[in-house]
């Protein structure tokens, strides 16, 4: 459906210094903690949000006629092994500071329109949220297919102009502390090259794929765009 919000969901996370035993999603790519769900399809930005959140492409997803939004809990042991392997590889953390993770919270939006009813252009993006008893929180951004980034209503013609989504994370106190990791990084289309570039491995980065440790609190604009590496694509 159009700003449909799941059922909340019984994941207990440490998440910018705090501790949380619920988490919303929202069909437009954000998740907030606790369970009252913001409903926003047009990304105001990290600094209007009243609530700690995470915003993996905050635009005006429309599931009518395109896609789907699924998400799962898992507590398997063989995909949270593999999942700590990938964090490891990254290079941006040293295996002994990794401890094991113990559950993951898994959201696909997958091959999804946008408002109002339009399939013509599809988005594939994905949220990992995992952590080893609320004592280590990591979160991952990967992404597919970007092709369109706004919404009828939020001033968008044939899914592009307009306000352009938000990707990032925001601690929601007053004054709230954010990460806008689209705030430089749009393309002459609008469309923010998440498919193309990194903040894993500088030496061997994969492209499409963000990775961040959240379960301290944010002091200041601790991650930003130039922290993000392009990656040469092949052929």
């Amino acid at each position: 459906g159009d700003d449909n919000v799941s059922q909340v969901v019984n994941f207990a996370v440490r998440f910018l210094g705090n501790d949380y035993t619920t988490l919303s999603i929202n069909n437009n790519g954000l998740v907030n903690t606790g369970n009252t769900p913001f409903t926003a399809y047009t990304p105001t930005g990290f600094s209007t949000l009243n609530a700690p959140s995470i915003g993996v492409y905050w635009a005006d997803v429309d599931t009518r006629t395109a896609g789907d939004v699924t998400y799962r809990v898992t507590t398997d042991a063989t995909f949270l092994a593999t999942l700590t392997a990938d964090l490891i590889a990254t290079g941006n953390y040293a295996p002994s500071i990794i401890d094991t993770l113990n559950k993951a919270l898994v959201i696909t939006w997958n091959l999804v329109g946008y408002y109002n009813r339009h399939n013509d252009k599809l988005n594939t993006f994905q949220l990992v949220i995992t952590t080893n008893n609320q004592q280590q929180t990591f979160i991952l951004f990967q992404y597919e297919r970007l092709e369109w980034t706004t919404g009828d209503a939020s001033g968008g013609s044939n899914g592009l102009g307009g306000t352009l989504p938000s990707v990032g994370y925001t601690n929601g106190m007053n004054p709230p502390i954010y990460v806008d990791l689209t705030r430089d990084t749009a393309s002459d289309t609008g469309i923010p090259p998440l498919t193309l570039i990194s903040n894993t491995n500088y030496i061997n980065p994969v492209a499409g794929e963000y990775v961040f440790r959240v379960d301290r609190p944010l002091t200041c604009c601790d991650v930003t765009p130039s922290r993000l590496e392009n990656v040469p694509t092949s052929g």
